[in-house]
């Protein structure tokens, strides 16, 4: 990164301040200029900037002062004619950046302007990695006094030193290397313990946790491992399109009545959206109360229908049914008005 210094130099009573020489002069009869400096304070991969240092070649160094926004910021007196200038940054006593050296001209009536980029010198390093874990392997259930076999993989690709720890929330469990990347873990009596796992390299760590269950030597026991899933019925979202307007409803809505009637004679589409969760699609159907003529024109991301409205005024609901490879039905519909086109 780099940090861009600009510094402002103004000739005397061009832009001078409070407290600044406005009619000062070298023995040899040559003008001052003020060169009013400013650079914004930036971290560096070091850390924050703390102090800033524009010096001049030929002599004359300037402190610049923190301001209440952060920034760095200061005057030179500088002799009319050419000049460099160089800027250092710093991080409390480390040098963290220079530039190298600007000229400037310091002309009478005139204002100049120099740029100056402040290179980062601190060395450039990439972020710390925790481990990853490769592979893990447990038993599921053992018997008591019987050692069950763990075992754990990992690595770290910043090519850090891994250490490994076992843990368990059974008082009376015991680890034959705790700190081994394979390790027996046997417990007296009968029970369920989970297990924790943790792989760090000295800072950054990860972990696996899993539990297993302890059955008595002398039972003929049995475990079963259930994964239960809810499941739900389809959700739906009904579209209507006409020329002059369209309304959906869904299951969320608190109104399903389309605010805009229809005009007919004319075509709707509908587009019916379901979601089937965790289930497996079944059949759909669409049908309306009103003796209008629904048909099916295809699927897409949508089931896509043309439906023509009855010619006479009505109240009409449109309602879709979807029932799931589990028997599971959703019912969604859509009330409209239907209204005769007005004879001119």
């Amino acid at each position: 990164m780099s940090l861009v210094l600009c510094a402002a130099l103004l000739p005397v009573g061009g832009c001078a301040q409070h407290g600044d020489p406005l009619d000062a002069g070298e023995a040899d009869g040559s003008r001052l200029g003020i060169a009013r400096l400013s650079v914004q304070a930036a971290p560096t991969t070091a850390g924050d900037i703390t102090r800033v240092t524009v010096t001049v070649l030929s002599g004359p160094e300037a402190e610049l002062a923190r301001d209440p926004d952060g920034n760095f910021s200061g005057t030179l007196l500088l002799p009319e004619g050419s000049h460099q200038l160089v800027g250092n940054a710093f991080v409390g006593d480390q040098l963290v950046g220079t530039s190298a050296p600007a000229s400037v001209e310091i002309q009478g009536g005139a204002a100049t302007q120099a740029i100056l980029r402040i290179l980062d010198l601190a060395e450039a390093h990439d972020i710390e990695h925790s481990p990853i874990v490769l592979g893990l392997t447990y038993p599921l259930s053992t018997v008591v006094n019987q050692p069950a076999q763990l075992s754990i993989s990992a690595v770290d690709l910043d090519d850090d030193a891994l250490a490994v720890e076992w843990t368990s929330d059974c008082a009376d469990g015991v680890f034959s290397a705790p700190t081994a990347f394979v390790t027996d873990f046997t417990k007296p009596a009968a029970g369920t313990c989970e297990v924790s796992v943790s792989v760090t390299d000295g800072e950054l760590s990860a972990s696996e946790t899993f539990s297993i269950m302890i059955f008595e030597e002398s039972q003929a026991q049995g475990a079963v491992i259930i994964d239960g899933r809810f499941i739900a019925r389809p959700e739906m979202r009904l579209t209507l399109q006409w020329p002059d307007a369209s309304c959906f409803v869904n299951s969320y809505l608190a109104d399903g009545t389309c605010q805009e009637p229809i005009t007919a004679p004319g075509r709707v589409e509908l587009l019916l959206r379901v979601e089937w969760g965790d289930s497996s699609p079944g059949p759909v159907e669409v049908t309306d109360s009103c003796g209008g003529a629904i048909t099916y024109t295809g699927l897409s991301y949508y089931h896509r229908y043309d439906w023509q409205p009855p010619t006479a005024q009505a109240a009409c609901s449109i309602t879709a049914r979807s029932t799931n490879g589990d028997g599971l039905s959703g019912l969604l519909s859509a009330a409209v008005l239907v209204r005769p086109e007005q004879a001119e």
